[in-house]
């Protein structure tokens, strides 16, 4: 079975990025904690649920980058790609051409999408 990660906003890419990045470095490790048989059982399963291949063996995360604003999620793929290990798809982020310049309510009020009956402050109709 695949996992496929969604990693929000700037924590959650930078996070998301350390995750994969220790998983293929334990898929590559050979020292464990447990057995060999138990160490390689693990390192199987790091690439087949978490990483997809291309046709040239590079591992791609089954990931996908969310963010406001490209910024963090470029940062994420260059660090990934520059790694040489592995990177993320080419058409697995999506992100607005602005963001809420570390405002959470100006995000939610001006950028956000409205729909009808929606109130961008709580509680209110």
């Amino acid at each position: 079975m695949s996992i496929v990660t969604v990693q929000l906003g700037q924590c959650g890419n930078q996070i998301g990025f350390e995750v994969f990045d220790a998983l293929l470095r334990d898929s590559h490790s050979s020292q464990g904690l447990c057995s060999k048989r138990e160490n390689e059982a693990y390192q199987t399963s790091c690439k087949e649920r978490f990483f997809s291949e291309e046709e040239n063996g590079v591992p791609i995360a089954r990931a996908v980058l969310v963010d406001m604003e490209p910024k963090v999620i470029s940062q994420t793929l260059s660090k990934a790609a520059q790694s040489g290990r592995w990177k993320y798809g080419q058409h697995a982020c999506f992100c607005q051409k602005q963001g809420s310049g570390n405002n959470w309510a100006y995000g939610r009020d001006r950028i956000s999408p409205c729909w009808p009956g929606w109130s961008p402050t709580p509680g209110l109709q």
